[in-house]
Order: structure tokens, then sequence, then C-alpha cells
């Protein structure tokens, strides 16, 4: 009986996963192949799958990918840490202990970050996806408002960047 109930919802899950196909590779435009397989590694359960792009560009990666909520949190959180770090940790640990912090804590939070930008990414889509489904009747429409929400930019790494210097100028 369990076998009969997983082949089903196997083959439902799989019929969903190939009607939105088209959906999903204009969402991720020239990447399609590498979303697509990390798609299916998480419909078959494997959430986190990991990503050399977040780990090596941080926080630069998710504006590049145009996910500026988990961006935003992502970001509050670091700000929330270094502020942390500097006005309580520093005076109880000492400033040469604080640095040995840091630098475990940005590699720490790199790795999470790493194995997590994928499922989070992927996630973005399929929210776009159901939105343009409930939006717009036909497929062109909803093809033309995912292709619109997903795929990449350049524009706001420049303005991260400007404010990542301004933050350290300030710092």
């Amino acid at each position: 009986m369990k076998i009969v109930i997983k082949s089903f919802l196997t083959l439902v899950s799989t019929t969903k996963y190939e009607k939105n196909i088209e959906l999903y590779e204009s969402f991720f435009q020239e990447r399609k192949d590498y979303y697509l397989e990390k798609l299916k590694l998480l419909e078959n359960n494997k959430k986190f799958t990991f990503n050399y792009g977040t780990l090596i560009f941080g926080i630069f990666w998710f504006f590049y990918r145009k996910m500026y909520i988990e961006l935003f949190i992502i970001y509050s959180f670091v700000v929330l840490e270094t502020l942390f770090e500097r006005h309580f940790l520093s005076e109880m640990i000492g400033y040469d202990n604080t640095t040995i912090f840091n630098i475990a804590f940005s590699v720490l939070f790199l790795l999470f970050i790493g194995f997590t930008g994928n499922y989070l990414y992927l996630k973005k889509a399929k929210r776009t996806i159901e939105k343009a489904e409930k939006k717009y009747p036909d497929l062109e429409t909803q093809k033309e408002y995912v292709t619109k929400k997903g795929g990449t930019t350049f524009i706001f790494i420049w303005i991260l960047l400007i404010l990542v210097i301004l933050y350290a100028i300030l710092k």
C-alpha cells in the first residue's frame, strides 16, 4: 500500500514539475540546466546542495539572483553580528579573540549560505511561478512574468558594492 501511494505521489509531483518546466526554464534562464538538476534533487527530498557561487561571492550572489528579501534578512543578520562583536564581544574577550571569532563566524556563515543558497533560490522560483499561474491565465504571459522576475542582474551588485564600501568607511 505504501509503495502504491508513494508511486502515485511521485507521479503527481513529476507531472506538476513537467507541467512547469517551461516556466522554470524561463526563470532560471542561462543557468537552467544547473538549476533544473537541483530542482530534481529537491523534488527527491535532497534539500541542500552546495553552491560555490554563493560561497565565493556571499551576499553579492543574492543580489545577482534578484533575491532581495533573502538578501535583506541575511545582511541584517550580518550587521547585527558585527554590532554584537564590536560592542559586546570585544569588551568581554578582547580584540584579538574577537578577530578569531569573526574569522570563524565568516567561514561558518559562508558555508551555511553555500549550502542553503540553491534551496532558497529554488523556493523563490517556485513562489514566483505559483504567483504567475494565479495572476495570468496563459502560458506566454506567465513566461514573460517569470523571465522578468528570475534570471540575474548586475545593477544591484553595483549598488551593494557601494553600500559595502560606505559601510567599511563608516566602520
